[in-house]
């Protein structure tokens, strides 16, 4: 990678001190989603001759409602994702973590002291609005700190975060739970993150590596102008990461003709705009919609599932599925990371991973719901099935990371994290709620809910097409692995000029970049 000078890095920051620093966030924030799907402190509703507990039991919840809890907080996120992606374009990104990590602290601890279901749901929404800053802001400090050739690996530590703090978060709640009561489990989490909301706003500060710049996330500054500009008038191409060219020149016109609100609007419209003329990084989210939606299901609804398939005790039912999800997470994430580096980290490659193992993982669940006899039958069968799924998940996010500008990354990040609940683990709770309720027979329910697998499959494969003829914006970055650049014997220092690069943005198909000139070292053949 390019580097220039610049102010030295803060004396704690090393790329690998960040990352598990990051990892630390990503497992609290998980833990969350695992808490509040857990029996001990979702609970179950009450009988004629049971008492309720948790927070079905509390609050007197239908199915429905219960559904709606876990996807509550896609309100907040929704928004301010977006928010915190665009002000990444002028406020330090660490600095922005820890206001959302702030935020994310005060509404787990407001959960905890949730009077009913409506106070509890206005709490769900607040922590989404932490989440959107880590959501948003994570992912691309990883892929620029991160060795080219182990880039895939870092993130699969990184995403690994996901499936572990959901388990741990089903161990935790139904532990505590019992113990201690619901509303504890909710304020043990916020006291653990508030040491990590509090570092990233009071420690010497890093920030993504400016597009414009070339300068490493350890520096502190960024070139004002291009700070300054839209990212669709702003894609720098320097080699020397100077402060120099800049593609195209700004409206500066834009600016004085209405308020900084409105200004910023347009300039985030402009970016969404040329965001989704990337078709690659759109089927891939399309996709990751699909394969989230059942996992969602999968997580809020499998405990339950288990229960009542296997006559299971609830807290039994939360540690089953919590040690095969941790074991599942763990193996599956990080073999996924590490055979896309072993195989060559192409975005193709990485597309047509992503079909295999959906494709798999879809025929083993179905099979573990709707075949098992008895636990001995389900767990290998749901084993297998999660670790295929589970090692997309670092192959899957690369595809977002390097099928997109570099200043894009934050704002493609968000919108594939809204795209993806909103389209898919905050509406498959609340519907499989309803689907069961209507069939009342988990086995089909959970069944049906696994086929969707299928179009996630199909949609995959289609972004590995699309991939061989659109380009890889590592190159951009003097980024791409050895073995990528030695696969498509293309120099790794050609990098994109400033009308190959204005015109990546504006999708021109005249560029050399769309005509082939870069089309191998693309597709990694």
């Amino acid at each position: 990678m390019a580097t220039t000078g610049g102010p030295a890095p803060p004396a704690w920051f090393s790329p690998g001190r960040l990352l598990m620093l990051f990892c630390g966030m990503s497992l609290l924030v998980y833990v969350d989603r695992g808490v509040i799907s857990s029996n001990g402190v979702n609970g179950a509703i009450g009988t004629a001759t049971v008492s309720g507990s948790g927070i079905q039991g509390d609050f007197g919840l239908t199915l429905f409602e219960d559904g709606v809890l876990p996807a509550a907080f896609m309100v907040g996120l929704l928004g301010a994702s977006l928010v915190f992606a665009e002000a990444s374009k002028t406020v330090n990104g660490f600095r922005l973590i820890g206001v959302g990590l702030s935020v994310w602290t005060v509404a787990v601890v407001g959960c905890g002291l949730a009077l009913g279901f409506w106070s509890l749901v206005l709490c769900r929404a607040a922590v989404g609005v932490g989440e959107a800053s880590f959501v948003a802001l994570a992912s691309t400090f990883i892929d620029d700190n991160a060795p080219p050739e182990r880039k895939t690996a870092w993130l699969a530590t990184f995403y690994l975060c996901i499936p572990v703090g959901y388990a741990l978060g089903y161990i935790f709640g139904g532990l505590v739970g019992q113990a201690l009561g619901w509303r504890a489990a909710f304020w043990l989490e916020a006291a653990l993150m508030a040491p990590f909301a509090l570092f990233c706003l009071l420690a010497p500060a890093v920030d993504i590596k400016s597009p414009s710049t070339g300068k490493p996330a350890g520096s502190r500054t960024q070139h004002k102008d291009s700070d300054e500009l839209p990212v669709s008038t702003a894609l720098a191409s320097t080699e020397d990461g100077g402060p120099g060219d800049v593609v195209g020149q700004a409206d500066e016109d834009r600016h004085e003709e209405g308020p900084a609100v409105a200004a910023k609007v347009v300039s985030l419209v402009d970016d969404l705009a040329i965001l989704f003329r990337h078709p690659v990084y759109v089927v891939t989210i399309g996709a990751t919609a699909v394969y989230t939606g059942v996992l969602g299901a999968y997580a809020y609804m499998g405990p339950k599932a288990g229960r009542d398939i296997f006559s299971l005790a609830p807290e039994k039912a939360d540690l089953i599925f919590g040690v095969m999800t941790v074991i599942t997470g763990v193996f599956g994430t990080v073999a996924g990371g590490v055979a896309l580096d072993r195989v060559g980290s192409s975005i193709p490659n990485a597309c047509r991973l992503c079909a295999g193992c959906v494709a798999l993982g879809g025929v083993f669940c179905a099979l573990s719901f709707a075949a098992a006899r008895g636990l001995p039958q389900f767990t290998p069968l749901f084993v297998l099935g999660q670790m295929n799924l589970f090692a997309i998940q670092a192959p899957a996010n690369a595809i977002v990371l390097w099928s997109v500008p570099p200043a894009l990354r934050p704002l493609a990040c968000s919108v594939q994290v809204v795209v993806t609940h909103l389209l898919g683990d905050v509406p498959s709770p609340p519907l499989l709620g309803l689907l069961q309720g209507w069939l009342k027979n988990w086995r089909l329910s959970m069944g049906i809910i696994s086929m969707l697998l299928l179009a996630s499959t199909v949609l995959y494969q289609l972004a590995s097409q699309l991939a061989h003829r659109q380009p890889d914006y590592r190159v951009q970055r003097h980024d791409l692995p050895p073995a990528v650049v030695a696969a498509s014997g293309v120099s790794a220092a050609s990098s994109v000029d400033d009308d190959d690069a204005e015109a990546q943005l504006l999708g021109d198909d005249t560029s050399p970049l769309r005509r082939g000139s870069h089309v191998n070292l693309v597709a990694g053949s």
